[in-house]
């Protein structure tokens, strides 16, 4: 592991360097074991073989310098020495046993008995004893220069053998095997790159199979899964595309049930203001009979001259209470009028404008009265004075719609007495709106999904489940509000509007 992230560190990008970087490392190691091995049983030939030569040099010398002493033959004594000399001994010298020199032949001994000096070795055997008499002693001066020459060549042969080794492995790595896989491996990265490159199936070529190896099994392997991935794509694109005409038909139909809801809360606004205007303009249409009658009888007391003053005072009287009924009701009737055209205004328009908050929930619920009014259910206001606002009020108006309608049709069963409170207050920045309801309240597993589309309790009864789904993106759309909704059953359901009370201009 080390050593992979040593050759990843000097060669990041080039496994064949990192190869053979491998490959010479461990053959480097290997030759080097067999070459210390080589040297040191080499070392330890060269030694033995010293001691022998040694061993053969006592042989030699014994007998004939001991023979030399004992008659006192100088002349033999030194042909004997003469004939010792060589490339390892490099002196002799002959000591009588009083330790008087006899001869010395060679480089002169300058060393003590036993010591080493560099290749240089001084030592010595006793000359063997003839008929129980000590003769002496010969000191040998000796040379390893040959066997550490001989050592020393060794060396250099593995030294040579190893960085030989190397060059011709780097050979036959960077050329042999450089040529039998890496290029194989640049051809076979090349098709692929180009293969990925295509953005179309067809355009996909198939990669070469040119030998019956284990690259033409994988360049076989590749294509087979380069055809399938071609027409796994062909399949991608064609359930992308369907699945795009799917989404945009969806799109479409969901575009058009949110402006179906629109023009229902709209049509529910109409069917309120129409029932809200009965009472004002019945009492005009009475009022304004009742004034017709009055005022042909009072005609017919003038023409016959009946009139009396008692007469003349009722009838005046009679009028004006006529006039202040009738103006009453036109009043109503006109108020009724006014705030629908701004309500319908802000439903159908997206537009930042200023506004009171109490003021603008007031109008919008006097055009829902009629949805409580069917029902006995009682409406509780509290409402903060003076919360000035900047925003859109047509998506708050239809979130506001949405949630009543939500909880006069949802909250309560058919003539189940209840009430439906609405506040509003500032905090801060924001304007929280509530709108809460002590009827039924919401299953606990269904309260995770009434913001979802099409999600209703009621489908089939008029409900299309996109009522709370697009208050809730409109409260977190152009209202860039919160809202959230607690709900207990059996006690009832809270949801709260949280919305910044002034919005930035968005260009």
């Amino acid at each position: 592991m080390a050593l992979s992230g040593l050759m990843n560190h000097v060669w990041p990008g080039s496994v064949k360097a990192r190869l053979a970087a491998i490959f010479m490392i461990a053959t480097t190691t290997l030759m080097c074991a067999f070459g210390g091995g080589s040297y040191y049983l080499t070392q330890q030939r060269l030694h033995q073989q010293k001691e022998a030569l040694k061993s053969l040099l006592r042989q030699h010398l014994s007998q004939p310098v001991a023979k030399a002493l004992w008659v006192f033959d100088l002349d033999g004594l030194n042909a004997a020495l003469d004939a010792e000399l060589g490339a390892s001994v490099l002196g002799l010298a002959v000591y009588d046993e009083q330790g008087k020199l006899v001869s010395q032949r060679g480089d002169p001994l300058h060393f003590v008995q036993g010591g080493v000096v560099g290749n240089e070795e001084v030592f010595s055997f006793d000359v063997p004893p003839q008929n129980g008499r000590a003769l002496g002693r010969i000191q040998v001066n000796w040379s390893d220069a040959e066997l550490r020459k001989t050592l020393s060549a060794t060396l250099w042969l593995a030294v040579a053998e190893v960085v030989g080794a190397n060059l011709f492995l780097l050979a036959i790595l960077w050329v042999g095997v450089d040529k039998l896989v890496f290029q194989r491996i640049l051809s076979l990265q090349r098709a692929l790159d180009h293969a990925a490159s295509r953005s179309v199936a067809d355009d996909m070529t198939a990669l070469p199979v040119t030998q019956k190896d284990e690259f033409g099994a994988m360049s076989r392997s590749i294509n087979a899964i380069t055809e399938r991935l071609g027409a796994e794509l062909d399949a991608g694109r064609e359930a992308e595309e369907e699945a795009r005409a799917a989404l945009s038909n969806l799109q479409s139909a969901q575009d058009e049930l949110v402006r179906s809801e629109k023009m229902a809360s709209l049509g529910r606004l109409v069917a309120g203001v129409s029932h809200e205007l009965n009472t004002p303009i019945g009492n005009i249409v009475m009022v304004a009979s009742t004034q017709q009658e009055i005022a042909e009888e009072f005609e017919r007391t003038m023409v016959a001259g009946t009139m009396t003053r008692s007469g003349l005072t009722a009838y005046l009287l009679q009028s004006r209470e006529g006039a202040e009924l009738m103006l009453k009701s036109a009043n109503k009737a006109a108020e009724l009028i006014h705030n629908f055209k701004q309500v319908a205004v802000d439903q159908t328009s997206d537009r930042l404008r200023e506004f009171d908050l109490a003021s603008h929930i007031g109008e919008v619920l006097s055009v829902l009265g009629h949805l409580i009014a069917k029902m006995p259910l009682t409406l509780s206001l509290d409402l903060e004075p003076g919360i000035a606002m900047y925003s859109y009020p047509g998506p708050m108006d239809q979130v506001l719609t949405n949630l009543v309608v939500n909880a006069v049709k949802h909250g309560f069963d058919q003539d189940q007495p209840g009430t439906i409170a609405i506040s509003a207050q500032r905090h801060g920045e924001l304007a929280l709106i509530q709108v809460s309801d002590n009827g039924k309240g919401i299953d606990p597993l269904d309260i995770g999904k009434i913001f979802d589309p099409f999600f209703t309790t009621k489908m089939g009864q008029g409900g299309t489940g996109l009522g709370l789904h697009i208050s809730h993106n409109m409260v977190y759309g152009p209202l860039r509000g919160t809202l959230s909704v607690e709900s207990t059953p059996g006690q009832g359901t809270t949801f709260t509007l949280a919305i910044p009370c002034r919005l930035a201009q968005v260009s």
